[in-house]
């Protein structure tokens, strides 16, 4: 029922809707766009290096060059520790982990010393612990876990408690070398 007090607008009433024009862009991909800037951005195959000027390739908005000095400069700044003779190492340069010393040194070029590796020493991913509160959605409300799942729970979090790394990520410090750093 209607309320007489609501006015009536029926579908095919000229004030249920009316006709508006919006702007949109068109990258150069063909993409439309309702703001220039993401358009411009779309469209572009370069732009200008936000440190030097120079001309970069998207997505970056700064180029090789210039991310290397970055990327060196960041290295640079890191604090110097010992290896320990575990942990992976992580070469900046190379993009690529090492479990030795000396399989770094063998992927060593021509003229080039360890320190052009910059090598980072890497910290260990291991297995995460299982929280009993993960199988709360399966439960009834106010439901407790059943004792078998809840032993399985403490046995696997138990048996990964001492496991070995699964995995490994570059850490904060930078391999000391002996005989000093890259001049």
């Amino acid at each position: 029922m209607v309320n007489q007090a609501e006015k009536v607008i029926l579908r095919n009433s000229s004030e249920a809707a009316t006709p508006v024009t919006i702007t949109a862009w068109r990258s150069a991909k063909g993409r439309l766009f309702f703001d220039e800037s993401t358009a411009r951005y779309d469209g572009s195959t370069h732009t200008c290096c936000s440190d030097c000027g120079k001309i970069s390739e998207n997505p970056y908005t700064v180029c090789k060059p210039c991310r290397d000095l970055r990327d060196e400069a960041k290295y640079d700044a890191m604090p110097r520790s010992e290896w320990d003779g575990k942990a992976m190492l992580y070469s900046d340069v190379r993009d690529k982990y090492y479990d030795s010393i000396e399989y770094a040194e063998d992927d060593l070029e021509e003229n080039e010393t360890l320190a052009d590796l910059r090598l980072i020493i890497c910290e260990p991913n291991y297995a995460r612990q299982l929280d009993p509160d993960y199988f709360i959605d399966e439960l009834p409300e106010d439901g407790d876990l059943p004792d078998w799942l809840e032993e399985a729970v403490v046995a696997f979090n138990k048996a990964i408690s001492n496991g070995e790394p699964l995995s490994w990520t570059p850490g904060k410090l930078a391999l000391r070398l002996e005989g000093g750093e890259k001049k």
